[in-house]
């Protein structure tokens, strides 16, 4: 494992360490959509706060072979820090989620790494992308590593709208009833789909639980193969592998959308399905 692990699922810099600002003493990593923010190595909790500048931001002090170390993550949702001042973490732990908070122009995460102790003047900051993915756990480009793995659902939905605001819950993708709300920022884990197409889609959050797609932001889970980039996997026209069911193979230097998923196996389109063992979902 690298002594450091990117703190979010996107590996996309918007601005970088003092390059045209020399007062920018961290990195912004940006991606519009629902992206959770983990602790970029393990740690203690040493401030949880909102901030007039970094707006919802948590910072995490480190000791790692001896050395004192400090990170910093920045312009998180509003009411999406999970942890507090005191508490430890674990690395790869959610503390957050990705927002615009503070001084911030539009969704990223302003990410601080400092070589000792943050203080108001950054004396200590680094260039994290100097650090990420490296030391223990070599050098990797493959963003699929920060992810937990999966073992049920094909993604996380979280409501789009201001706490208080309700978005409503339906007992069936269509002409359902209206059967509670999402008030809150909760992540729900979603068990379905109902594809009409776009945000027309419906999201199965739980028994007679529909979501309409719109209401919320969506981060999906992808399917990675276990294997070489050049290894064939078998799909199937229906799960089961039915007799005269085989379709083609599909290789693994592509990470694959999941459209269902049940006993074992799941949808990568609307027409071909594999064998969930042949893949780690993240």
């Amino acid at each position: 494992m690298a002594k450091f692990i990117y703190p979010t699922d996107t590996t996309r810099v918007t601005s970088g360490f003092r390059g045209s600002r020399s007062d920018h003493h961290g990195v912004d990593l940006a991606e519009s959509g629902y992206h959770p923010i983990y602790a970029a190595a393990s740690g203690k909790v040493s401030r949880s706060y909102f901030s007039s500048s970094y707006g919802e931001c948590i910072m995490i002090v480190h000791t790692i072979d001896g050395v004192t170390w400090e990170t910093v993550y920045a312009h998180m949702r509003s009411g999406s820090r999970t942890v507090k001042e005191g508490d430890y973490v674990t690395q790869g732990q959610t503390i957050g989620v990705m927002g615009s908070t503070g001084q911030a122009e539009g969704q990223h995460l302003h990410f601080e790494l400092h070589k000792g102790s943050w203080n108001d003047k950054k004396s200590n900051a680094v260039n994290p992308l100097d650090y990420l993915e490296k030391g223990d756990g070599g050098n990797t480009t493959d963003p699929s590593g920060n992810k937990p793995l999966q073992p049920e659902g094909i993604g996380i939905a979280v409501s789009k709208y201001p706490v208080g605001y309700g978005v409503n819950l339906f007992t069936k993708p269509v002409n359902g009833l209206v059967r509670g709300s999402i008030k809150d920022k909760t992540p729900y884990l979603i068990l379905a789909g109902y594809w009409l197409g776009g945000d027309e889609n419906m999201l199965c959050l739980g028994n007679e639980q529909w979501v309409p797609q719109k209401n919320v932001d969506v981060q999906w889970f992808k399917a990675y193969s276990k294997y070489a980039p050049d290894y064939g996997i078998n799909t199937y026209s229906a799960p089961g592998a039915p007799d005269g069911s085989y379709i083609d193979k599909v290789k693994g230097s592509v990470a694959y959308d999941i459209y269902s998923r049940k006993d074992g196996w799941m949808a990568i389109d609307n027409k071909r399905f594999v064998e969930e063992k042949h893949f780690d979902i993240r």
